[in-house]
Order: structure tokens, then sequence, then C-alpha cells
């Protein structure tokens, strides 16, 4: 068993509860050449401070100062130029850098878009959910964020001592993919509370046989690919063991569960 980004819920961040109601209202946007798709991003533990981001073609509206509009200077974000030789990969990247919203300035953050059609032949392709998408539609894009969170009280491994976040391209609920409304938007919720998930998948467990499984702490969001995980770098004590309790069903009928106790040292 090995663990991602890290196995551990930081006792200085308040454990996942019940998740903040998001406000969806959108402001002033600009004229769109294609049919744009979105996405919300949401910052801090009661996910106050909002970001929207609306791709149209090779361009991404970013609402860097958080005030819901969409047309402000500098808000226009090209694709960045590939690099010399990788000029018809089908991969989109947004290096957007520096946002203050709330009065705290994340840095770093990126977008990345690819298709979906590119993980069909990979392990990835088998899930259902990724499936599904792209028999919904065969040229899905499937979205990727970076993102250096400024988070009161907790010290992570980025710029200043802030949080090196990630969200996408998938989780346990499929892939990341940006809506056609607003109203229908992923929501990723970086800074916010903590939590412990699998990434990729629920692994499947049988006494007496090894099981390799990957565990990451991060921000629950909203839809599909939203979990936010933490890079646990310079973040969680590299001496702190998480410890996971697993209940196997009873062979025969009648007997008692079988439960053992796991520590999980390893990381990635």
């Amino acid at each position: 068993m090995r663990s991602a980004f890290a196995a551990l819920l930081l006792a200085s961040v308040a454990v996942a509860a019940e998740p903040p109601k998001i406000d969806r209202s959108i402001g002033e946007q600009p004229k769109y050449v294609g049919q744009p798709v979105y996405a919300l991003l949401v910052f801090g533990p009661d996910a106050k401070d909002r970001v929207w981001l609306a791709r149209d073609g090779d361009t991404l509206f970013v609402d860097k100062n958080g005030n819901g509009d969409l047309t402000d200077p500098g808000e226009a974000v090209a694709r960045t130029k590939p690099r010399k030789g990788r000029e018809d990969e089908d991969g989109r990247t947004f290096d957007i850098g520096d946002i203050t919203v709330g009065g705290k300035t994340h840095k770093g953050l990126t977008v990345y878009a690819s298709p979906l059609a590119d993980y069909a032949n990979s392990e990835a392709g088998k899930l259902p959910s990724v499936k599904a998408a792209l028999e919904k539609n065969a040229k899905a894009a499937v979205y990727s964020l970076r993102c250096e969170v400024d988070a009161p009280g907790v010290k992570g491994g980025g710029t200043g001592g802030r949080l090196d976040m990630a969200a996408g391209r998938l989780d346990l609920n499929g892939p990341l993919q940006f809506a056609d409304t607003p109203a229908d938007a992923p929501v990723v919720h970086f800074g916010g509370p903590l939590e412990v998930s699998f990434y990729g998948e629920v692994p499947k467990m049988r006494v007496g046989r090894g099981t390799e499984f990957v565990l990451v702490v991060g921000t629950p969001g909203v839809g599909p690919g939203t979990f936010a995980m933490l890079g646990y770098q310079d973040c969680i004590p590299t001496d702190a063991y998480p410890k996971a309790e697993v209940t196997f069903a009873a062979k025969t009928a009648g007997d008692a569960p079988v439960k053992e106790l796991f520590e999980i040292k390893e990381r990635c």
C-alpha cells in the first residue's frame, strides 16, 4: 500500500464536514467566439472566494480578482505556445499565474486540457465513468489544474509556504470536464477542509491477498474530477504514519467479520 500525495489529515486543518453552499452567480461575460465551457474555483474553508473560468477555444477567461466579471483587463488568457516540435499536440496549456481574491494571492494557477479519447486505451479508459463520457461525446476534453494556495495557519511546500494543490484529471467520481453552463459547472475547492480518499478507484481487497492502493488527502469539490489533492512534501511530517482498520466480510455465514489494522508508511 502506498500514498501518492499524502494519507494523513493535518491536525491544524478542520476535517471535512458538510460541503459549503456555493454561490454560482456570474457577472458580465465577454463576447465569445464559440460555445464557452465553465468551471468554478473556490478558496478557503468557507469557499467564499470564487474564481470563474470560461474556456472559449484557445482562450481561457479567468476572473483573476474574483469580482465575477470576466471582461476586466488581463483576464483573457491565451493558450501557452507549445514547445518546438510539439506544435501538433492536441493538449492545451493555460498558464494563468497569480490570482488575488479575498486579500490572498494564490500563485502559479495552471489549467491543462487534453482529449479524453487519449486515455481510451489506458487503464483509465476501462473505468465506467470514462467510457460513459466518451460515449456521450467522443471529442470531450478532460482537465487538470494546479495552484499554490495561500491557506492561513498551514505551511506547505509551495512558494512562501503555500499549499501545492492539484485537481483532475480523474477522481473516484470520474473525469474533470468543464460544463456548458455556469449552473452545471464543476467546482474545485482549494484550501478547504481536508479528508482522505482513494486515488483513481476503490480497491478490491481480500483476506490473505496483497492489495496495492493509493491514498490522497485533499478537499472534495462538486462534480466528477474535482477532488483537490494536497502535495505532502514539506507539509505533512515524514514520521507521521496513518493507520487504517479494514473490516472484511466473514468467509462463512455466521462467522464474525475479520478486522485488520494497517500502518501506511510508503510515500511516492
